[in-house]
């Protein structure tokens, strides 16, 4: 999907906002974006025309909330800032760039310049694009881990490319941005079962087939902190006990050597980190 996010910089957000790096947003918009969604930053200003433009571009990575979940972090990656403005107006300032294959996006021809995180048509995006003298396709993908058909080479694969980068490095190298949220997490899942690793809880089973399971980093993604897009960060999560870390009142998270203590309301466990090491050695013991 092709998306707008409204990022002001003329004046000091009350958002944590980091241009290029990560949106801040409220807990309404979470709807309109999702993990590999294009967007173009736009800078408004209801008083000041000349302070209306579109300034970069980039992909959405992981979207996560935050420790109050009532807002939303999303990682940016790929990010790229124009060497020129592109203001958003039609050439000869007659009628709005967004408005270009607007009903492809929504039914009214004016743009909703007040909603931080908004849909624009594919012609419109590429259009602004075209202004600013950037290619279109924003993302080229070099190598997909889903070529790979055994999960052990997927989360090798996964983990040497991303082992030594912080989210922000890697958002400077041309990679494939939905790897984390599809191949990996696949992999792991075919390893360990679609298991809660907390409390045991098997997932169901999806109208498309497959089980569910849910994915969870034990370092959020957006501290930015190196080695946190790895395997032995993450781990599968029933939605209850994903949703009591995020947001239960006595959580305690511990990790000691190869092993990650979790005490919640009605849990406490002992998890081994998922690093290869351990995910070889549990299938040459044919105990997965």
């Amino acid at each position: 999907m092709k998306i707008i996010l409204s990022q002001r910089i003329d004046f000091e957000p009350d958002y944590e906002d980091i241009p290029y790096v990560r949106y801040h947003f409220p807990k309404r918009y979470r709807n309109q974006i999702c993990s590999g969604d294009q967007f173009i930053y736009y800078q408004g200003n209801r008083f000041k025309k000349e302070q209306r433009y579109y300034f970069g571009c980039g992909v959405i990575g992981a979207v996560e909330p935050d420790t109050t979940g009532d807002h939303y972090y999303a990682e940016i990656l790929e990010g790229i800032s124009f060497k020129k403005i592109v203001p958003i107006y039609n050439s000869g300032g007659q009628g709005f760039i967004e408005s270009i294959g607007y009903n492809q996006v929504r039914k009214n021809p004016m743009p909703s310049w007040r909603n931080s995180i908004r849909k624009i048509s594919k012609s419109a995006f590429s259009e602004i694009l075209k202004l600013a003298n950037i290619n279109p396709n924003i993302s080229e993908v070099t190598s997909s881990l889903e070529e790979y058909s055994d999960p052990i080479t997927v989360l090798k694969e996964f983990n040497n490319r991303f082992a030594t980068l912080s989210p922000k490095e890697r958002a400077k190298k041309i990679q494939n941005h939905l790897d984390r949220g599809t191949a990996a997490a696949k992999a792991l899942k075919s390893l360990l079962g679609a298991k809660c690793q907390i409390c045991g809880w098997s997932g169901f089973i999806k109208k498309g087939g497959g089980a569910f399971i849910e994915a969870h980093h034990i370092v959020q993604l957006y501290e930015q902190k190196e080695g946190s897009l790895c395997t032995e960060n993450v781990i599968l999560v029933c939605p209850n006990c994903h949703r009591e870390i995020h947001h239960g009142k006595n959580i305690n998270i511990n990790t000691t050597g190869e092993l990650i203590e979790i005490s919640l309301s009605s849990q406490r466990v002992s998890i081994h980190k998922n690093t290869i090491k351990y995910l070889e050695s549990k299938v040459t013991n044919n105990l997965l």
